[in-house]
């Protein structure tokens, strides 16, 4: 009768833990870095990108249900964590590309406010099998970002 109270309790003890894990994890919204996205198609970036927001749109909805209340950001991800962001900070590194040299406006995201956004993003659409970099590349070659044959 002990045995079977002990394996009861047990099993009690692992479902409530493992619930526990689940509703914590669940409020983590996934992160990408430049390294894991640098090969991506402009195809596997934009549902990186959808990811993203759904997860902080995921875990907000979360912390409603567990507390009554939104956090002042709405769950909106900061330009940071944002893949499409996130590649672009790596290829304007690596291209000495500034932001002071893209064309936006005063925002809160001045990387997706761009027309550098805004030229990679209809280069992926009409190409979403080209590798993202390469849509980066094209986008500031025909901003006058970077010139064309100095860096092929």
């Amino acid at each position: 009768m002990h045995r079977f109270f002990a394996i009861g309790l047990c099993v009690c003890a692992f479902a409530a833990a493992l619930a526990t894990f689940v509703w914590v994890s669940a409020d983590e919204p996934q992160h990408f870095t430049a390294d894991e996205l640098i090969k991506l198609t402009c195809h596997a970036l934009g549902q990186r990108h959808v990811e993203v927001i759904f997860d902080y749109h995921d875990a907000e909805i979360a912390h409603y249900r567990r507390t009554g209340a939104f956090h002042d950001d709405l769950g909106l991800p900061s330009e940071d964590v944002v893949p499409y962001a996130v590649l672009i900070k790596r290829f304007m590194q690596d291209t000495h590309i500034t932001v002071a040299d893209l064309s936006t406006t005063s925002s809160s995201t001045p990387l997706l406010d761009s027309d550098f956004y805004y030229e990679t993003s209809a280069i992926c659409a009409a190409n979403p099998s080209w590798q993202a970099v390469d849509a980066m590349r094209q986008a500031a070659i025909n901003l006058g970002l970077i010139d064309g044959q100095a860096d092929q």
